[in-house]
């Protein structure tokens, strides 16, 4: 999948430019102070995000981050026939799994949005027959009504 378009490519290469031609002129004595100056604001950032956050976010955050890169190194080649419980494919920033949220007209169930309408009893083409129910004692012990079940 191709990266959209940026309109403000050629503004953000100038930038970089204009940043690059004032570091260029800084003193390695500047230079030193103005990174010791972003490094204590940093600091004073992070520590005040600390104290606004719980044990339990601060956990949340890292096992999340954890999860983000360990599934951004994954690599998708045949990774449906190479199926892994343990990674949770939908953090991956190329994997886009929608919701099922579409109701085939035909047999109600439930489809994902960009499914072609063929796939569910061929459009309607297809009529199956209702299933008859189990006899007695399987019936009984199927929907948990014996002390048995």
């Amino acid at each position: 999948m191709p990266r959209p378009r940026r309109s403000n490519l050629s503004q953000r290469s100038r930038n970089a430019i204009r940043q690059r031609n004032i570091a260029s002129q800084l003193s390695d004595e500047e230079r030193e102070i103005a990174q010791e100056e972003r490094r204590v604001s940093m600091e004073r950032r992070r520590a005040l995000n600390r104290a606004s956050q719980t044990q339990e976010e601060r956990e949340t955050a890292r096992e999340m981050g954890s999860a983000r890169r360990n599934v951004s190194c994954v690599d998708l080649n045949q990774a449906a026939f190479l199926y892994d419980c343990t990674i949770d494919y939908s953090l991956h920033s190329l994997v886009c799994i929608d919701p099922m949220d579409v109701v085939c007209q035909h047999c109600g169930a439930l489809k994902f949005a960009g499914e072609t309408p063929g796939l569910c009893y061929l459009s309607g083409k297809v009529k199956l027959p209702l299933l008859v129910p189990p006899p007695e004692p399987l019936c009984s012990l199927l929907y948990g009504e014996t002390p048995e079940s």
